[in-house]
This record gives C-alpha cells, structure tokens and sequence, in this order.
C-alpha cells in the first residue's frame, strides 16, 4: 500500500524549485525587475573590484614603507599607523591615552552588558552611574594619583562615545516620561506641558538646540557653578533626543487596543502597576523599528557636534590629514572612520531585529 502511494508522489519541476526558481522569482520575475538587476549587477561589477583593488592589490600595506604611497595607485595605510591614536584620541596627552582607550572600553562593555541582559533593571542602573563616574575619572583624572586633563583635550573616540551613548541612555527614560505624559487625560496641564515641549523641539533644528546648550544653558546655572561646554552638550542632546524617542513610544501606545487598558483596569491596578506590567511592556515591543531608527539616526547625528567646536572622531580625522606630510591621504581616514560607523550601526540594527524576532516567537 505504502509502495502505491510513493509511486503516486511527483516531484515539482525545476522550474518551481531551487536557485532558478528564486532568481526569477525574487530577480528576474518583470522586464523592470530584470533590467534593474542587470544594472545593479553591472555596477557592481565595475565598483567592487575598484575598491578591492584599491583598498588592498594596489595599496601599501599597513607595515609597508610611506615612501612608496607617492607612487602607489591605492591606499595608503601606513598612514593609519603613524595617525590611528591622534584619530582615536585626538589631542588627549600621548603618554596618557591609555586612559582615554579604557574609558572607551568601559562605555563599549556597558553597551554590551545591555545588550546582553543578564543583570537586573536596578543592578543595570546601578552598573551604569559606576561606569559613568569611571569614564569621567579617567578622562579627567585628578584621582587616583592621575594628572589632569581638561575637558578642551577630550577628543575622539570616548567624545563621541560619552555623547552618543550616554545622551541616548539618558533620553530613554526621558522619552517614555513625556511619552506617557503627553498621552494620559486625567491632568491636562500635565499632558500641555510636554505636548509642548516635544513641538518645541521637534520644531528647530538639532543645530540650533546645540548652539542653545553651548551658550544658554551656562547663563541659567547657578551663580558660581561653571558648566563645562561638552557636558552642555551633552543634555542638549539628551533633551533633543527625548522628544523623538516619545513620540516614537507615543505611537506604540496609541497601537494598544483599548481592551489591554481595560483588562488592567478590571485587575484593579493601580496606574503605575497599569503602565508598568500591561501597558508600557507592549507599546515598547510595537514601537521597536520605529525606536531603533530613532536611535541610529541619533547616533550618527552626533557628528554634528564639530560645528560647535567639539571634536569627534570626523574632527580628528580632519587632523590626522591636516598635516603637511600627510595631506593626500584624507580617504584613508574617513574610510577609518566610516568602518566605525557602519559596524556600530550595523550592531544597533541588528540587536533591533533580535528584539523584533524575539518579540514575535
């Protein structure tokens, strides 16, 4: 019986199965798909093996002799070694960048303790301002038996670390206060005052909120207490940031059906029990793409802080070209920093996607 129903199965055509079948499928399905995959395969073609050759057959190789990147067709890489540390750290004192690249450890391990999950909400916390308060002992020093270096030499790396991460671990939180403020009903001045102040910045222009931190905020501080210009800078990120990052969670809330805040309500919670256990959990898992672009946009957004007089690692790479013998070789230091970039980026978007799948199965 079993033999007559094995003689009965037909294998599917080719056609309909296998890598032709997604080619045309997924490539070559219209006349338009086909001739834009022609076009795309065609530039690729032509770009990938420049870059290749480029960035490897025709270049000096990173231990090679910088006499012979006068005459080379490719990239220079011995310039990455002679300027790769005042890149990274720009003008932080040589013989004490050692600190500098710890402090930029110590930011890039509590990423990955987050990402990672494996403490706490309040150990997280905990875990966070001791992190913190090391990265500014170290830059800063005057502890530990650590000379000073003021705030005017940060540069590089842990700049852009310590605004980029911090400002967005801090504009978190921020963001889901105004989030929940903005779209409660019970105090209506409550909800107008952070209607407001998201309108308000979502309305200027990032540039214009940095100018505002570098300049303002010093005249409203307390008579007698100075406010250094990176850590002004660093809250007027955080207060851009925040009002994003709300309405991207806004918008996950407003997604709830009204049974989920019924169902909370008929439990007999209490609001903070309410937002805590049933609403906020759900709105955050159908605000993720939304938060992760947010994110990452914010991210690369820091950058812009060169026009204030901070520098980043785009700075510093300015630098690095700047000198005299060097000068040619300004690619090879953006294509440095640009490797950052995408590889961080790369990382954020993909932790976003683990979320989305976790979230789902």
């Amino acid at each position: 019986m079993e033999t007559n129903k094995q003689k009965d199965l037909v294998m599917p055509p080719r056609s309909e199965i296998g890598v032709i079948h997604w080619l045309r499928k997924n490539l070559f399905n219209t006349p338009f798909d086909s001739v834009v995959t022609i076009c795309v395969v065609m530039f690729l073609l032509w770009i990938v093996p420049a870059i290749v050759s480029w960035m490897f057959i025709d270049a000096v190789g990173f231990g090679g002799d910088e006499a012979l990147c006068r005459s080379a067709r490719g990239a220079c890489w011995p310039f990455m070694r002679e300027k790769a540390r005042l890149i990274l750290f720009g003008t932080y004192p040589y013989d004490q960048q050692w600190r500098a690249a710890l402090a930029s450890l110590i930011v890039i391990g509590l990423v990955g303790t987050f990402i990672l999950k494996r403490l706490k909400v309040v150990w997280m916390i905990l875990l966070w301002v001791v992190g913190g308060a090391l990265f500014v002992g170290l830059m800063l020093g005057s502890v530990m038996g650590l000379s000073t270096v003021q705030t005017v030499q940060w540069n590089g790396l842990p700049v852009f670390l310590l605004l980029a991460v911090f400002s967005l671990a801090a504009a978190f939180p921020l963001g889901i206060i105004l989030a929940l403020a903005r779209f409660q009903n019970q105090h209506l001045l409550i909800r107008s005052l952070a209607t407001g102040y998201i309108e308000l910045i979502r309305g200027i222009p990032l540039l214009t909120v940095l100018f505002m931190g570098l300049f303002v905020l010093p005249m409203i501080m307390p008579q007698g207490f100075y406010l250094e210009p990176l850590f002004a800078i660093l809250i007027a990120l955080l207060m851009f940031h925040a009002a994003y990052i709300a309405e991207d969670i806004r918008g996950g809330l407003q997604i709830l059906s009204k049974g989920q805040f019924e169902a909370a309500d008929s439990l007999g919670l209490n609001y903070r029990y309410k937002v805590v256990l049933v609403v906020l959990p759900q709105a955050l898992k159908k605000a993720l793409p939304a938060i992760f672009n947010t994110l990452i946009g914010a991210y690369k957004d820091t950058s812009l802080v060169v026009i204030v007089g901070i520098h980043d690692m785009l700075s510093t790479a300015k630098m690095a070209y700047s000198d005299p013998g060097w000068q040619k070789y300004g690619l090879e230091a953006y294509v440095f920093v640009g490797i950052w970039y995408f590889a961080s980026c790369w990382c954020l978007s993909a932790y976003g996607r683990h979320l989305e799948r976790k979230k789902t199965y």
